[in-house]
């Protein structure tokens, strides 16, 4: 554990693979303070976090969706230092913590001020590093790129930017919560977002991707599908959200209205959440579906 510092980890659970998750804990709970984990589960998955010492859990028996679930982790560590955010597929590395540390305070002694670092993702199943395909970000440093936003999964992040920003939107549920933070972070204080390249994250993205026209299309459930398309609406008016994400996502979800229900199993399925979620999305919806 890094005793200079209080870390705080948050991990949000909705249906996890139970083996994977101790896995997880397994890893990241000797590189941390005090490990906080939220159940979104509708199911009662029995878990036992007894041999952990420094585990708090909280099991709510409803999905109140992940921007709600790290909120109340981020309330929880508001007296500590920094805020460590996992998925439960997430794997980290051995000396994550140490790494991502190193470079944030190597990144404030430049100057800079930080909004978050984090690793390179890569496809655990096809062994691929995860980049944008249409913003790839700037390396400043030999093993360090300017991005403007960062996936929350093994994002390092000082409590003191939540003071000043405010906490992850509830409203989103679960599609976009951690680009939009990374975005208002940018306008409110001028935050500025990097990842470390020499540390990798293994993580899944998506349920399932599937080729068309040589284009990795990524699969979600339905109902993700019904959260991706009423979120891209609610945050299209937002003159903080940058450009390049209305126009890259527009033409992400275009391509999806059509191939979605032409080339998949339970098209209509999909018709029908894509519909509903453009229609809640101009009406504003927020939470649950």
């Amino acid at each position: 554990m890094n005793i200079e510092k209080k870390i705080g980890c948050i991990i949000v659970l909705y249906n996890p693979n139970i083996s994977m998750l101790f896995e997880i804990l397994k890893e990241v709970s000797d590189q941390v303070s005090t490990v906080y984990i939220v159940d979104n589960s509708t199911t009662d998955n029995k878990l036992d976090f007894s041999s952990y010492e420094n585990v708090v859990f909280k099991k709510l028996g409803n999905n109140i969706g992940i921007a709600s679930a790290q909120n109340m982790g981020l309330n929880f560590f508001k007296d500590y230092d920094f805020i460590l955010f996992l998925d439960q597929d997430s794997i980290p590395s051995k000396n994550l913590v140490a790494k991502l540390l190193k470079n944030y305070q190597f990144l404030l002694n430049k100057k800079i001020n930080v909004g978050a670092v984090g690793p390179r993702p890569f496809n655990r199943a096809e062994n691929t590093k995860y980049e944008g395909s249409i913003k790839k970000g700037k390396k400043i440093y030999h093993n360090i790129t300017e991005v403007g936003e960062l996936i929350s999964s093994s994002s390092l992040i000082a409590v003191e930017n939540f003071n000043q920003v405010g906490l992850l939107e509830d409203g989103l549920f679960i599609d976009a919560v951690d680009h939009e933070w990374c975005w208002r972070a940018s306008a409110i204080g001028n935050y500025r977002f990097f990842i470390i390249e020499d540390v990798l994250l293994s993580h899944q993205l998506g349920e399932c991707d599937k080729k068309f026209l040589g284009i990795n299309i990524n699969i979600p459930t339905p109902i993700r599908t019904y959260y991706q398309f009423r979120n891209y609406i609610k945050l299209l008016n937002r003159k903080y959200v940058p450009l390049y994400w209305k126009l890259s996502n527009g033409i992400k979800y275009f391509i999806k209205y059509f191939y979605y229900p032409l080339c998949i199993n339970d098209g209509k399925k999909y018709l029908k959440y894509m519909n509903k979620g453009i229609y809640d999305g101009v009406k504003n919806k927020n939470g649950h579906i």
